[in-house]
This record gives structure tokens, sequence and C-alpha cells, in this order.
């Protein structure tokens, strides 16, 4: 009787847990609930999220030229100063006494150029005197030798004449050669008067640097010195202080993803918080893409700048901002839930529904190019000019995928020429355009990268599912926009099970 109790105990645990196992594994597929969602018409944003930080758009360190004691601090934290504007004082007294001697040494080197000025003149006088001696001892040689042939004078008369003429002859070489000396000495005095004047300028111009000023109107934000703190200026200026010159308008400097900097262009818009106001969000434009990138432990990562106004001052230098900087917007679309993208029915998975059939080959080719052609004159507004170069490049390239395929090549090479002829293919329409054409055309071909072909679940006719073939666009993370698909406002596409209404 005990053996007979366990067996049939055993039979019921058996009979349980195989009910259990039947309502759990087929009671769903009859009885399957499925979650939904609405095909909605509304704006739709793609961003790309990182962070940054505020600096003003110049930031002025104010250093001092010569060394000394400070003597006088005239502005302080958030004082706003204007350029020239003097905010302290290094003590002058050894530097007005340098100016002093500086003086006096060109006073005294003055003095000597008159001194060396006036014995010029002397020699001057003494040159004169030798010549009008010599002159007079010549004549006095002719008149001698005259008187001689009449036997009038004696030779050494004569003799005594031309020695005196010869004295007089080296008197006025030395006088010459006296005068020569003088003028360099004078030249000497002159140099010195020079070195004296720029050793006085820069004397004075010491004594000028222990003035620190503003070199532009702005806003203390730093300042690193107090009164009788010694600045040593060596070989570096030391800081004294930080002016940003106008904290009206601010500069984000945000630190971008590599795989996202590809996406970023001038002029996107940025949009951010602060941790000291994070109910308010601020706006900027991207000014800059700076191409110097940053590795941290192998994570690459490029400075994006983006100006702000700050009219109201709200914002502070070295704030964190969370950035969001807008890569692409559409107004008034369709749009649908990601989710709905990812959903596959079970059977799908299974491989019992069929894939759509694709349509391919020459004229499927055809057919898109001159859609392409048709959509770009429009967009663009393309001139008949344009558009005959237009055509031009897509034939080119058709005649060239063209000859690859009748050459033999294979999948792999033709997909890949396909794609460098794509590249080539933007470049040579880009460059055909004009300014504003090509704005509109690098936003166009931002927008065929990020189209994407999906396929959605809809619940049809006796509760079957029925796959809607879509092509999407720009995406928030959560819904995507809607570009092509036989979908309508309203329309309740699957995004999943759920569950918790499964019977």
């Amino acid at each position: 009787m005990k053996r007979l109790g366990l067996f049939i105990t055993f039979l019921i645990v058996v009979v349980g847990i195989a009910a259990a196992a039947y309502g759990l594994l087929s009671g769903p597929e009859k009885n399957i609930v499925w979650r939904e969602a609405a095909v909605e018409r509304g704006d739709l944003q793609m961003m790309v999220s990182s962070t940054g930080k505020l600096s003003p758009l110049l930031t002025v360190q104010v250093g001092s030229q010569v060394s000394g004691n400070i003597s006088e601090l005239l502005v302080d934290f958030n004082s706003v100063v204007k350029k020239d504007q003097v905010i302290a004082r290094i003590n002058p007294s050894s530097f007005e006494a340098r100016a002093r001697v500086a003086e006096a040494e060109l006073a005294q080197a003055k003095a000597n150029a008159d001194v060396q000025q006036a014995t010029l003149t002397a020699l001057n006088a003494d040159l004169a005197a030798s010549k009008a001696a010599l002159q007079d001892a010549e004549q006095d040689v002719r008149r001698k030798k005259s008187l001689a042939a009449d036997k009038i004078v004696a030779q050494a008369s004569i003799d005594t004449s031309v020695a005196a003429r010869d004295q007089a002859k080296a008197r006025v070489d030395a006088a010459n050669a006296n005068l020569l000396k003088q003028k360099a000495q004078i030249q000497t005095a002159e140099a010195q008067i020079e070195a004296k004047e720029a050793e006085l300028q820069d004397r004075n111009l010491d004594l000028a640097n222990t003035y620190i000023r503003s070199p532009v109107d702005g806003v203390v934000i730093s300042r690193n010195v107090d009164i009788g703190q010694t600045v040593a200026a060596s070989l570096q200026a030391p800081v004294l202080f930080t002016i940003a010159q106008d904290l009206g308008k601010m500069q984000v400097e945000i630190s971008v993803d590599e795989a996202d900097v590809g996406r970023l262009q001038d002029g996107q818009l940025v949009r951010f918080n602060v941790d000291a106001y994070p109910n308010r969000e601020f706006e900027g434009k991207i000014t800059q893409i700076r191409k110097e990138p940053t590795v941290v432990s192998n994570v690459v990562t490029y400075t994006v700048i983006a100006t702000v106004q700050n009219t109201d001052q709200s914002l502070l230098p070295g704030m964190t901002a969370n950035v969001d900087i807008v890569i692409g917007a559409r107004k008034d679309i369709l749009k649908l839930p990601e989710a709905a993208l990812r959903f596959t029915p079970p059977e799908e998975k299974d491989g019992a529904a069929a894939a759509e059939p694709v349509k391919s080959g020459p004229e499927a080719a055809r057919a898109r190019i001159i859609a392409i052609i048709k959509s770009l004159t429009q967009k663009l507004n393309l001139t008949e000019e344009q558009q005959a170069k237009l055509k031009d490049i897509f034939r080119e390239s058709g005649a060239t995928l063209r000859a690859m395929r009748e050459g033999g090549s294979s999948d792999a090479e033709i997909e890949t020429m396909r794609a460098s002829l794509r590249q080539q293919t933007q470049q040579r329409i880009s460059a055909m355009l004009d300014d504003a054409q090509r704005d509109i055309y690098r936003q166009i071909v931002l927008e065929a990268s990020e189209t994407v072909h999906g396929k959605v679940w809809i619940v049809g006719d006796k509760g079957a599912l029925k796959p809607v073939p879509v092509t999407v666009g720009l995406s928030d993370g959560t819904m995507v926009e809607l570009r092509r698909g036989d979908l309508k406002e309203g329309a309740m596409v699957i995004t999943g099970v759920d569950r918790s209404k499964a019977q």
C-alpha cells in the first residue's frame, strides 16, 4: 500500500509539471497581447551629448617685467577694469634712484662733449696759426732766394729761412693730426651721450613698468598677489592677475568622441545647462572644431568650441556644462518608436516569413539615378548648365561600373569601386555648386547617410501580423523619422509583447 501511494504521488507531480509546461509554452501563443504605439506627427531632433567647460573668449594673464615689492594693490577679484588702467604698483624707490643716476651720467657725458668741442675749436685756431706761419716762412724763403741771386743775402740766411719753413710745415701737420684726433674724441663723446640716453630711457622704462596696467577692458577673475609680496621677474614673468576680456560672451570647450565628431559642423545649435541653474537651458553655436586630438587611455576625443551669449553674466568661467549638440532637426514629420523597428515576431525569427523582394538590375539603377537628379535639381534649384554637369557626373560613374562588370570584376571589387565613386561624386557635385547650394547639399548628404531601410509590423485582418517596409531617417534614440512607408498618422505599430496582459 505504501509503495502504491508513493507511485500515485509521483504521477500527480509529473502530470502537474507537464500541464504547467504546456500552459507556459503553448498558452501564450494563442493569447498573445501585442504592445503597440501610434505613428505620431511632430518635431524631432538628433543630438550628440557630451560635457564641456565654460571659459571666456579671451583670457589675459597680467605679469610684471620688473622685480620688487608690491606697494599698491588697486583692484580685487571681480573688479571691472579698463584698458591701460593702473591695477597695481611695485615700489618705485630703487627705480627712481637708478633713473636719477642715469640722468646725472647723461649730463656728465654732455659736459664732456662740450669740453671736447671747445678743444676742437682751439685746435682749429692752432691749425690756422700754423698755416699762417708756414705761409710767412715760405714767402721769406722766396724773398731771400731772389736776393741771393744779386749777392745781397748770404747762403746761411737762406738756409735759416728754409729750416724755419720746414718747422712751420711740421707744425701744420701736427695741428692736422691733433684735429683729427680731437674729432674722433668728439665722436666718442657723442656716442657716450647716445649710450647714456639709452640707459636713461631703459631706467625710465623700468620705472614706468612699476605701474601694472590692464592690457584690455574686462573683469579681474584671478588675483595672485598681496601688498608687500615680492615679485621676482627673471626668466619668466610672474602672473599677478588674470583678466577676462568680456564675460558678456563666453565659450564652451566641449569634449566630443571621435565617433561623433564627423557629424558636427560650424553653426550647429548647442544646448546646455550647468549645475548652478539645473532648470535653465542655455544656447550657443559651434564656431570651431579643433583638429588636434586628445588621447586618454586609448580614448580619442576632439575639442569643439561653441560661443554663447551671457548678457546677464550668470555663467562663470570654469562651470561644467552638460551639452547637447543638435546635429539634425525635423519639424512636423511622421515619427514612430525605434522599438517598432527592433521588433520581430517569433515566426519571423524562425525564418517562416519570406523576405521582401528587392528591385535590382540596370533598369532599377537607372530609375534611381533619374530620381536623384530630379530631386537635386528641385532642392538645389540647379541651372541648366549645372544640370548638364550633374548628368555627366552620374553618366561617367555608371560607365565605370559597367566596364568593371563587363570586364569580369568580382562583386567585392565592384562594391569597393562603388564606394569610391560615391565619395568622388559627392565631391564633384559640391565643387560645381555655389555657397548657398553647397550648404543645402551638405545637409542632403547628411540626411542620406542617416537613411535606413527597415520593416515594422502591424496587426492586420483577423489578428494576423502584417509587415510594412519603411524608410526611416533621423532618430533621437526613442523616436525615429518615418520618411517612406504605407503608414499614416495614428497607425498602430507593434513594439513588443505585453506579457502583463497575456492570458
